[in-house]
């Protein structure tokens, strides 16, 4: 099958493709249409630079099962919109008492598949706990894993307080989980290119998205160690041997508005 394939009445045989092609899959002769380059078109990335800079829409790459959607430049923000959302993200811990749509986390969900990834690899997948009473599920098992740290007495238990959050599991408080209504964890392989940075990258996209959407989400530290620690916990989460857990989100619709930017100390840089 060609790599791609082109529509000669759009091509404006500008080479723009060919130029913006990170992995050099395409060669141009001024005058002449695009075409795979005999042995580099082995290593497309499938990251679909070629159509994106296309501004006639005609490139499409075969192994794509529909085309791309056209930018819609009306949408964009400008940078004091985009400070001001940034600056005005919160780690939400408090939650109301309603369930998260599952169609709108299909929909943040599938912004992710957008982020940066090294060498377009994009290994991160998702494992989605819809539910109050499923969250709580996983929390459980979490507190049980706190539970054997503490009563072993282990530095991982003292570094993390594990004593003082299972005595508030007992007394019905879920520090773990802090009663969210969904729980999503980004699952990936321990060996490959960059996939915890792809995981967590991914996991940060999904809280930025989940802000725009009007959810609070906070990133599940807890869920993160123990399934770093536990074989009981990862199977709960159905991950698998060669597996690791690189991100976690509680997520919810915020119990409380927050109004006012608390300030930040300037960032340290060293300018060469």
């Amino acid at each position: 099958m060609a790599l791609f394939i082109i529509d000669e009445t759009r091509c404006r045989r500008d080479g723009l493709c060919a130029a913006d092609c990170p992995a050099g899959c395409i060669v141009f002769e001024e005058g002449g249409l695009p075409e795979p380059h005999e042995k580099k078109q082995a290593y497309c990335l499938d990251c679909g630079h070629c159509m994106a800079v296309c501004p006639a829409d005609a490139i499409r790459l075969t192994r794509f099962d529909r085309p791309g959607e056209p930018l819609d430049r009306t949408l964009a923000i400008s940078l004091d919109q985009a400070e001001q959302f940034l600056k005005g993200r919160r780690s939400v811990r408090a939650f109301r008492d309603e369930p998260v749509d599952r169609a709108l986390l299909e929909r943040l969900l599938a912004v992710t598949g957008y982020c940066p990834s090294g060498h377009n690899a994009r290994p991160t997948r998702w494992v989605a706990v819809s539910g109050a009473d499923k969250v709580a599920g996983m929390a459980g098992g979490v507190a049980a894993w706190m539970r054997a740290e503490a009563e072993a007495g282990t530095d991982l238990a003292a570094a993390l307080h594990l004593t003082g959050i299972v005595r508030a599991w007992d007394a019905g408080a879920d520090l773990i989980c802090r009663h969210a209504p969904a729980l999503v964890a980004a699952v990936g392989p321990r060996q490959g290119i960059t996939p915890r940075e792809d995981g967590v990258i991914a996991t940060a996209y999904l809280e930025l998205a989940a802000s725009a959407a009007g959810l609070g989400a906070c990133w599940c530290g807890y869920l993160l160690a123990a399934a770093a620690h536990d074989a009981g916990v990862r199977a709960q989460l159905g991950v698998a041997d060669g597996e690791a857990v690189y991100g976690a989100l509680m997520l919810g619709r915020p119990a409380r508005r927050y109004t006012t930017l608390p300030p930040r100390p300037e960032p340290e840089v060293n300018w060469l």
